[in-house]
């Protein structure tokens, strides 16, 4: 049940996600990040708490996803007004993000619909598979498990909304799978123009740029919140005041609990 004690959220549980592999890794994880999939969680309800619209949270299996993958992938989805015979909406987040960065928009948007919201794969409270380490072959997986939760909601058609990178996974989607989107929706969504064969001439980019981008080419994208260990939060809180201030309204304490969640959703173990 919600940590409200309202009796009407129903959380179905936890995901045990396998902790990274090696001294260092554990070390990072266990003992600077100090984070874990139960503090995520108890920072997501924490959120959700103030969503007034009941709604319903478990996991989807959709089955194996990404490179050379042996486990299932589980998706966290919460899902709003599943009685209503409207047209579902569903939405994807974007980078970083997950479920609880919807909640300003979830009781407006469940009024008078079906409303499914989910981790993607990688993200908050769902599994971390491994994919591909090529951007086109990593797109498709991701996309293909889209498609493989909507089987497994038995969802027929629906209105897709995508935010920023969920932006541009909507839109793959929906190229991919047009019977199944009935409508698409697109807010600030993420977009990568191919590199113009002259770039490198064109644009020339100094040696030290070159060099450090070669070093960080390994790294997560969110590895700077990870190695920010504690101070993720604050780091956080900084970086995008923007986004933390839009949240004010919502919670008692907003800056320190959606900074808080967002570090817990990007300090567990990367995809």
């Amino acid at each position: 049940m919600d940590s409200s004690g309202t009796g009407k959220h129903f959380d179905s549980g936890e995901l045990d996600i396998a902790e990274p592999v090696g001294w260092f890794g554990g070390w990072l994880n266990f003992r600077w990040c100090s984070t874990s999939m139960s503090i995520l969680r108890a920072a997501e309800k924490r959120i959700l708490s103030y969503v007034k619209t009941p709604y319903r949270g478990r996991y989807i299996n959709v089955g194996v996803v990404g490179y050379g993958g042996k486990e299932e992938c589980k998706v966290w989805t919460l899902s709003m007004n599943e009685t209503s015979e409207k047209t579902p909406l569903v939405l994807l987040h974007g980078l970083g993000s997950g479920v609880a960065l919807w909640a300003l928009n979830l009781d407006g948007l469940a009024n008078s619909r079906p409303v499914y919201a989910f981790d993607l794969p990688g993200f908050g409270r769902s599994s971390r598979p491994n994919f591909s380490n090529n951007a086109m072959e990593a797109e498709r997986e991701i996309v293909d498990s889209i498609e493989e939760w909507r089987r497994e909601v038995n969802l027929e058609r629906f209105a897709l909304l995508g935010h920023s990178m969920g932006g541009f996974l909507a839109s793959s989607y929906a190229i991919r799978f047009p019977d199944r989107v009935s409508h698409l929706i697109l807010a600030d969504p993420w977009g990568f123009p191919e590199r113009p064969s002259d770039a490198g001439s064109k644009y020339p980019i100094p040696v030290w740029v070159k060099m450090i981008a070669y070093l960080l080419q390994p790294l997560n994208p969110l590895w700077g919140i990870r190695i920010a260990g504690p101070m993720g939060p604050k780091l956080i809180e900084k970086a995008r005041p923007d986004l933390i201030k839009k949240f004010s309204s919502l919670t008692d304490d907003g800056d320190a609990e959606i900074a808080n969640y967002i570090f817990h959703c990007n300090a567990q173990n990367p995809t």
